[in-house]
């Protein structure tokens, strides 16, 4: 069955406790989340670009490795959240070529439990973007439903943005970073792939100044999915 986010490049997602769901006292009943009116220019809202490092694609299944969230407003740096999770099983040797994190490195790092609540501080209130962002959003989500987290964010993906935008033979980071010039940190961590994201989506905006408001995004995307 396709996802229902496979075409979409703006959308919201949703996560809500089960009934059954245990979750840590101190934040059941947690909420977080932004809200903008159509209307609302983009350069006026924050932004938060995050990025994830995880144990496998599956987000049902697998889990967070490393949070990376970059805040700005009006384009300006004005934080930046980073931080290893310990996922509680080993690393593949998989994700240990790509990324560069082992599980020496995860050993004394805090869990999911004591890191998302926190990551969850810092988007409060913005427009969430990420590269790919259905699997980001979807990572977000699982791993807040397990600590009875709610969450309704907008989040914006670069990715189908730039499909829609720019006529490349490929659309991944690498590839976009190529076509404007940009060199990555480090890629394949969290910092470093949000750096070059933000960069790559004040380009597409710069290319595209019709591109003022919320609204403006409308014509690219579907509706909004909750999850």
């Amino acid at each position: 069955m396709p996802s229902p986010f496979e075409n979409s490049i703006f959308f919201s997602i949703a996560c809500k406790k089960k009934n059954n769901q245990s979750a840590p006292t101190a934040i059941l009943g947690g909420m977080s989340g932004s809200s903008f009116a159509p209307e609302t220019l983009i350069s006026s809202l924050p932004i938060v670009v995050f990025d994830f490092e995880t144990t496998g694609i599956d987000a049902r299944k697998e889990r967070i490795i490393e949070v990376g969230a970059v805040r700005f407003e009006n384009r300006k740096e004005v934080g930046r959240f980073s931080q290893l999770i310990n996922p509680g099983v080993k690393l593949s040797q998989e994700i240990i070529d790509i990324t560069g994190i082992d599980d020496d490195m995860l050993a004394d790092a805090p869990t999911a439990a004591q890191v998302i609540p926190t990551l969850h501080d810092f988007m409060r209130g913005a427009v969430g973007v990420a590269h790919n962002a259905e699997f980001d959003a979807n990572f977000l989500s699982y791993e807040s439903l397990r600590l009875g987290i709610q969450c309704n964010y907008h989040i914006l993906c670069t990715l189908k943005l730039s499909r829609s935008l720019l006529k490349l033979q490929r659309y991944k980071l690498d590839f976009l970073a190529q076509h404007y010039g940009l060199t990555f940190e480090a890629r394949h961590r969290s910092i470093g792939d949000i750096l070059v994201t933000a960069e790559v989506l004040w380009r597409m905006l710069d290319e595209n100044i019709n591109l003022k408001s919320l609204a403006d995004i409308a014509p690219y995307r579907q509706e909004m999915v909750q999850i």
